[in-house]
């Protein structure tokens, strides 16, 4: 009797036991379970966020939308762009306050006009280089461009006459205001992550003037500056190449992210060399159009 009695009393302490391993097992459970539920719910949070935050570098570095981007941020209104009137300059001429931007053909201008665009301006610097920003390099040759095409007999309108914001759709506009422009050109420098990158770029739609153009100037600047040919580069999304009326091509005279290139871009002799190369291209592109 007193065996089926210890007997019982173990039994009774065993299950007593296992039910509360059975009650400690549950509860870890749930725990791991609420663990697990945080963690996936955090993880869907910082995907969402991620999500969100390349699709807003997307946006800012899309050229499409950047001019969107930079016509928004533009300090002053489109129909009031501030160009400077260069009376005492025959590169550009202006017309009156009413309508800023309209041009009168420079006296040489038998040959046509030809729009010149450099790059960036204003709080839009551009690639910033040891030396010197963007700006500041696209428009010193932009400013000896519109020199050598003078004395080739062309008429010139520059974008631009001096440190001032004009946003991307705008500067298409002002070419296409332009009567009997025969092309656009536009200035800017290039950057890579890479630092051994160098060599000249020209971006365009694809469009036969446009590539013929492009090519025309790529090869003459890398024969007279020996830069690196990195040939014509097609792009869909050029709002300046898409939306201007006559041939036009963006011309990345260089890396500003390669050291010795860099050099080279912020010396006026080798500004010239450039200069005298687009012009020389633009020479060669043009009698064959209007023949």
């Amino acid at each position: 009797m007193g065996t089926r009695t210890y007997k019982s009393d173990e039994f009774d302490r065993f299950s007593e036991r296992e039910a509360r391993r059975r009650e400690w097992y549950r509860r870890e459970m749930m725990k791991k379970r609420k663990a697990l539920a945080i963690l996936c719910g955090m993880g869907i949070i910082a995907i969402a966020v991620i999500a969100l935050a390349v699709w807003g570098l997307v946006a800012i570095f899309s050229p499409a939308d950047t001019a969107k981007t930079e016509d928004s941020l533009s300090k002053t209104p489109s129909n009031e762009i501030s160009l400077v009137d260069n009376s005492t300059d025959d590169t550009v001429a202006f017309g009156s306050d009413e309508k800023k931007g309209s041009v009168i053909n420079t006296p040489a201008s038998e040959r046509g006009l030809i729009v010149i665009d450099p790059g960036h301006g204003g709080y839009d610097s551009g690639i910033v280089s040891s030396q010197k920003y963007e700006k500041e390099i696209d428009f010193e040759v932009a400013k000896l461009l519109s020199e050598k095409l003078k004395d080739k007999g062309f008429g010139v309108y520059m974008t631009r006459t001096d440190d001032s914001f004009v946003g991307i759709n705008e500067r298409a506009l002002l070419a296409n205001e332009q009567e009997g422009a025969l092309a656009l050109i536009s200035i800017h420098m290039n950057s890579s992550d890479k630092a051994s990158d160098e060599g000249v770029e020209v971006m365009t739609t694809e469009d036969d003037d446009n590539t013929q153009l492009a090519q025309l100037i790529a090869d003459e600047i890398s024969d007279t500056t020996g830069a690196i040919n990195g040939g014509v580069k097609i792009r869909d999304n050029l709002v300046i190449c898409s939306k201007a009326e006559m041939p036009a091509v963006i011309v990345d005279c260089g890396y500003l992210s390669n050291k010795r290139e860099a050099q080279n871009l912020c010396d006026p002799s080798y500004q010239e060399k450039i200069a005298s190369a687009i012009a020389a291209a633009v020479d060669m592109y043009i009698p064959e159009k209007t023949k």
